[in-house]
């Protein structure tokens, strides 16, 4: 989250520094400051600053953008959650206030609340990663598997994303929890060919074999045991995924 949080404030900077300044030069200057408070970790400052802010000029989307997120870093996730309402209700058409009240919804876990915002933001800036991870996390929490499927392929296409190995795992994994199996085995061989060392893939594509494709009995026992395998051999030096490991060795003792 503290690189949402960055990147929200690296934004915020962005619109206020592009727009000519206008009235109210004091509530400006007083954002001037929370930004500047914020940047050095000073985040009862940013508070307190952004308070003045919009004690000057309540309207104002940015300034109320700005003490969401400092309320936020101070704890205060209902106040926080309340500003940035202000602010999206504000203005719909900016990013920043939309993408601010959807991140927070999400982060509450308020996923009805959060796909509005979210998909305004969206909107607003088709290419921005951030929305998209978020609205796809919402989607999959509302269990609105096929959305949030079709997100996480939409993020595929962008280059930074086009060889993550974990994008096409969490598509498989959405692919079973929407009760289509056979969809899956295509984005799990992907994820393991695009990451050769990560054993997640593997392990879920043994368990795929293993639970849900019974019906191809020529196959899955093997095929099962060969990715069950790859795990265990990819793992040998992963102590954090001691239960996984066991797990494991107890199913290949029961299906050789």
């Amino acid at each position: 989250m503290k690189m949402l949080r960055l990147f929200c404030f690296a934004a915020v900077c962005a619109a206020f520094l592009l727009p000519a300044c206008g009235p109210g030069q004091t509530a400006d200057e007083r954002m001037q400051k929370s930004m500047t408070a914020a940047k050095a970790g000073n985040w009862e400052l940013a508070l307190d600053e952004a308070r003045k802010a919009v004690k000057k000029d309540s309207g104002n989307t940015l300034a109320n953008v700005l003490l969401a997120i400092a309320l936020e870093n101070n704890s205060h996730p209902e106040e926080a959650l309340k500003a940035a309402k202000k602010a999206a209700e504000s203005d719909k058409a900016c990013f920043i206030a939309q993408y601010t009240l959807g991140r927070l919804c999400c982060r509450q876990q308020k996923y009805a609340d959060c796909i509005e915002p979210l998909t305004r933001a969206m909107e607003i800036r088709p290419d921005d990663t951030n929305t998209i991870i978020l609205l796809a996390r919402a989607k999959t929490r509302m269990n609105n598997f096929e959305e949030a499927i079709n997100l996480y392929r939409r993020l595929l296409e962008f280059p930074e994303f086009s060889d993550s190995a974990m994008l096409y795992n969490e598509i498989g994994v959405l692919h079973v929890r929407k009760n289509e199996p056979d969809m899956a085995p295509a984005d799990f061989q992907r994820a393991f060919l695009k990451d050769s060392e990560n054993p997640i893939p593997h392990l879920n594509y043994a368990i795929l074999y293993d639970y849900y494709l019974r019906n191809r009995r020529d196959s899955a026992d093997r095929v099962a045991r060969e990715h069950y395998q790859k795990f265990l051999n990819k793992t040998a030096n992963r102590p954090e995924l001691g239960d996984e490991r066991r797990d494991v060795e107890k199913r290949l003792k029961e299906i050789r």
